[in-house]
């Protein structure tokens, strides 16, 4: 069976990312922050690593307005020759809401009962970029913003429903496409910071993505794509982040 890369789209993100894309992000929507929070208040406009706010702990962090967080996005500049930005921060308003209703998934106790209280793990903010490197490699990226013990709660439990199952399915439509995952070491220190690799088989062929997850402070950023792509980048996407 052939192996090869597929856009990061679709059933391909949703398998990719399981239920972070059903109900936190990979290109899923999520409740955005509102116009007026993105205007500059002493509370949450200060940068919490800067002289004016020295009081500021991680614990006090708010969420950061999704205007701000598009800041710290990789742009072409980051990742060097070769890549082609392809989404940019402001196509996700043009996004169906409703793109995945046909997708499903079944196999995976842990994420068809996450999937019933999707309420539960949305973040407060969010912005997203894509990009290609040559003709069949892409690379996702996206970070959400909440206080730090939300993203933190939200994120274990996320990634432990999506790795808790080494085999499902997912339908798209009414395609199946058997899932596999396994998880990867840890891209950097601390309690949470996760990868792992998806394994997507289809009528199309095979299917190989690593999504890595890390959180600094009140951001978190997840790379999805080709594994090469991502282990390659997720370092310098956490170090544009700002300090905890």
């Amino acid at each position: 069976m052939q192996t090869r890369q597929r856009r990061i789209s679709g059933a391909v993100v949703v398998a990719a990312c399981g239920i972070l894309a059903l109900v936190a992000g990979c290109s899923s929507s999520t409740p955005a922050t509102k116009e007026h929070d993105t205007k500059p208040t002493a509370s949450r406009s200060a940068d919490p690593d800067s002289p004016a706010s020295p009081r500021t702990s991680p614990a006090d962090l708010k969420p950061v307005p999704s205007q701000r967080l598009r800041g710290y996005l990789l742009a072409t500049d980051d990742l060097g020759p070769g890549y082609t930005q392809t989404e940019t921060p402001d196509d996700e308003k043009a996004a169906d809401p409703h793109r995945y209703d046909d997708i499903g998934m079944s196999g995976c106790p842990a994420l068809e009962e996450l999937g019933k209280h999707s309420d539960e793990v949305q973040f407060a903010a969010k912005t997203s970029a894509g990009f290609t490197f040559g003709t069949d490699s892409e690379l996702g990226e996206e970070l959400h913003s909440d206080t730090p013990s939300k993203l933190s709660s939200g994120l274990r439990r996320l990634v432990h429903a999506q790795t808790s199952c080494p085999t499902y399915t997912m339908t798209s439509g009414s395609t199946p496409v058997t899932v596999t995952v396994h998880k990867d070491a840890a891209p950097s220190p601390g309690p949470d910071a996760y990868a792992f690799t998806t394994t997507l088989n289809g009528p199309r062929g095979t299917s190989v993505l690593k999504t890595a997850v890390v959180r600094r402070g009140n951001v978190l950023v997840t790379l999805v794509g080709a594994p090469a792509l991502v282990d390659r980048h997720i370092k310098a996407a956490v170090a544009k982040l700002p300090s905890a």
